[in-house]
Parts: structure tokens; C-alpha cells; sequence
């Protein structure tokens, strides 16, 4: 079938998505019953019909930090107006092998995700955080 990531990155850039930024970023425990953990990210978008998503990269391997991208797609004709946004991802199949990084238009945090050893455990993330501009990341 030849090389997949070659051949996705030979096609074009889709013009309605962009990343965006995000105020804060929480990794909670999805449930009482062993629903695994939530990712959590909120912040302020600037139109009313953008849609917001997190997005993770898709690697061939399995990197230090899965990298999850903060996007959002206008659903509509870009009516202005502030809105906040909250945002849920559950991470039972996408962590790295320490843990994942939140990327925005702007900036980026990472957090390292511990492993739970019994219901009193809670989410076990450990935050570091990286900002500044960030570059195209589609060769991870």
C-alpha cells in the first residue's frame, strides 16, 4: 500500500480547521467505575459557530509525550462573539509513555500521567509546563 505518512502529508491543508488556544487543562478520573481518565481542556473562543476538538497526533510508535492538538472549525459564517469552551477526551488509549502534551496556538503543556495503583490514586497527573510559539509538528 506504500508509505502512509508520505502520502497524508502530500495532501492539502484543510482551510476551515485551526489550532486554538486554551486557558486551562485538567485530567480527571471519568467515573466510579473504572471509567478511566478524562482530559479536560477550557478557554475562551472568539466566534460563537467554532466547534472546538482535541485532536491527537497519530504516531508509528509510542513517543514520550502523545501530542493532542486544541483545534477548531468554523461551523458557520464566523459569528464574533466570546464564548467559553470546555472540551472532553477520555485517555484509556492515547498517552505516551509519559504522558501527553496539549497543544494550542500559542502554547503548549504537558502532563505526565502516573499509573494508578488503587481507587485512591485519583487522575495521577503531574503538570509541566512549555510555552511559546510552536512549529508545525506533523513528523513527530
Amino acid at each position: 500500500m506504500g508509505d502512509v505518512g508520505h502520502s497524508f502529508d502530500m495532501l492539502p491543508c484543510a482551510q476551515a480547521c485551526r489550532r486554538i488556544d486554551f486557558d486551562f487543562v485538567e485530567v480527571r478520573e471519568a467515573g466510579q467505575n473504572g471509567g478511566g481518565r478524562l482530559l479536560l481542556v477550557s478557554g475562551v473562543k472568539q466566534w460563537a459557530d467554532l466547534r472546538v476538538t482535541l485532536e491527537p497526533l497519530a504516531y508509528r510508535g509510542t513517543p514520550d509525550f502523545r501530542v493532542i492538538e486544541v483545534v477548531g472549525r468554523l461551523a458557520g459564517p464566523g459569528l464574533s462573539a466570546l464564548v467559553d469552551y470546555c472540551v472532553a477526551l477520555p485517555l484509556e488509549s492515547i498517552r505516551g509513555r509519559k504522558g501527553v502534551e496539549i497543544v494550542g496556538a500559542t502554547k503548549s503543556e504537558r502532563k505526565v500521567l502516573t499509573v494508578n495503583t488503587g481507587p485512591d490514586a485519583g487522575a495521577g497527573a503531574e503538570e509541566e509546563i512549555s510555552s511559546g510559539e510552536h512549529g508545525d509538528r506533523r513528523s513527530p
